[in-house]
């Protein structure tokens, strides 16, 4: 087997190709009109363990609920005992209308 079975151009610009893909294939199909929507998953966004970084997260919410269209509830037991959760919430419900929110029980 040749050293190169795919070429050399395919090794030298492979990885510098996949790394401009991953971090802005969202920026190119945006410009071309091709965007899917954008997501906001509180669990994963705002810390769930530093305290200081959690709070920088919830000081930042109000920003991302004023641009969202609509909201998605994964209701639980516990979705309501958290203070940020409640915040969402009542941030959504005081700017759009509740149409725009869907709950779903899990």
């Amino acid at each position: 087997l040749a050293p190169y079975p795919c070429g050399i151009l395919c090794r030298v610009l492979g990885v510098p190709l996949f790394f401009l893909l991953l971090f802005f294939t969202r920026d190119i199909l945006a410009r071309l009109g091709h965007a899917g929507p954008l997501v906001f998953l509180d669990k994963t966004c705002i810390h769930q363990v530093d305290l200081d970084i959690q709070r920088q997260g919830i000081l930042k919410l109000g920003a991302f609920i004023r641009k969202s269209e609509q909201m998605v509830v994964l209701y639980s037991d516990v979705y309501m005992l958290k203070l940020w959760t409640v915040y969402e919430v009542a941030s959504f419900l005081a700017i759009h209308p509740i149409r725009c929110m869907k709950v779903v029980p899990v």
